[in-house]
């Protein structure tokens, strides 16, 4: 890795760390789930303080190495992909820390907790919506025509999975509320519209990709169309938040209160907030704590099930004993 480049990867990893606390919901800072009149207590402030500074001196650190070792390609790279580990570092310090504050000063008990259901969910769910895909759908058409086999198989790869995958999202357990049940739901519905339609216009951008890759004079630009819905897909998830949190309340919603206060599951989170496992949930997709999207509920024995399938098929083309599509 060169000092540019190396350079470039520091500001864009340093940016995406100092934005970690932003991004969050203001109920689930760094992973800890905390009421709402303890979002903007002095503790969580300092925690948020401390993990600021902290990012900011190690990637400092980084910028003087990459600045000094200009030249040294071994050197850089190892600092700039080292980066990763240090701003890692300083999440789970912040997590930790602020989880030690909670159980210390018992903010767990200050409130009645609970949770909200909203069945029509599942009478009336989200869908998926296909006539967004019909782009997707025509570039594959185009490629076929072209005689374009290579690509083919990746692109129906994508065009099947990613759909599934969104079905599968969208009919997820709703992250809801309890404190506004209804200003949560409605502003849930909206955040899977809009995921799942940006969703299918992202497989049309992977397909155009792939096309272009293979097209000769276009492959210097090939990667535009998924870097540009990318770059969409990130700003519609930061603008909505987490769950669609962010998102303007309708008339009526903005002092709503049940008096409660989102049951507290911090125990079923592990690794800052980054893995599920709870046992005792029948869900097998939860929507993630931290970052953008779901995951799958490891207490849950079709969660293991679907890691062993993927494993067993890592391991049986590892040795040549299936081939998975590839291009070429």
């Amino acid at each position: 890795m060169t000092g540019p480049a190396a350079l470039l990867v520091v500001v864009l990893l340093t940016g995406l760390a100092l934005a970690v606390p932003v991004l969050m919901r203001p109920t689930l800072p760094f992973g800890v789930q905390v009421a709402a009149v303890r979002a903007a207590d002095p503790a969580v402030r300092g925690v948020r303080r401390v993990y600021l500074l902290r990012v900011a001196a190690v990637s400092a650190i980084a910028v003087l190495v990459c600045v000094v070792a200009y030249d040294d390609a071994v050197v850089v790279g190892i600092f700039a992909n080292g980066l990763v580990i240090a701003h890692i570092a300083c999440y789970a310090l912040a997590h930790r820390r602020l989880r030690a504050i909670k159980r210390a000063e018992w903010w767990q008990a200050e409130h009645r907790y609970g949770v909200t259901v909203d069945t029509t969910f599942r009478t009336d769910p989200v869908r998926v919506p296909l006539l967004w895909l019909l782009p997707a759908v025509v570039v594959l058409v185009v490629a076929m025509v072209l005689g374009r086999r290579g690509d083919v198989i990746p692109m129906v790869v994508i065009t099947v999975l990613v759909p599934l995958a969104v079905r599968v999202s969208v009919r997820a357990r709703p992250d809801l509320d309890a404190a506004q049940p209804v200003g949560s739901a409605r502003r849930y519905r909206v955040y899977l519209r809009g995921t799942a339609r940006l969703m299918m216009l992202l497989v049309a951008a992977m397909n155009l990709t792939i096309l272009l890759d293979g097209t000769p004079g276009w492959e210097a630009v090939a990667v535009v169309p998924t870097a540009a819905v990318v770059i969409v897909f990130v700003g519609w998830s930061t603008w909505a938040g987490q769950a669609g949190h962010r998102l303007p309340a309708m008339p009526g919603e903005e002092h709503e209160d049940s008096g409660l206060t989102q049951r507290d599951d911090d125990r079923r989170w592990r690794l800052g907030g980054l893995v599920y496992v709870n046992r005792q949930d029948s869900a097998v997709f939860v929507h993630k704590r931290v970052g953008i999207g779901w995951t799958m509920n490891l207490g849950h024995p079709v969660a293991w099930a679907v890691l062993a399938a993927l494993a067993l098929t890592g391991v049986l083309a590892g040795f040549g004993v299936i081939e998975l599509p590839r291009r070429g």
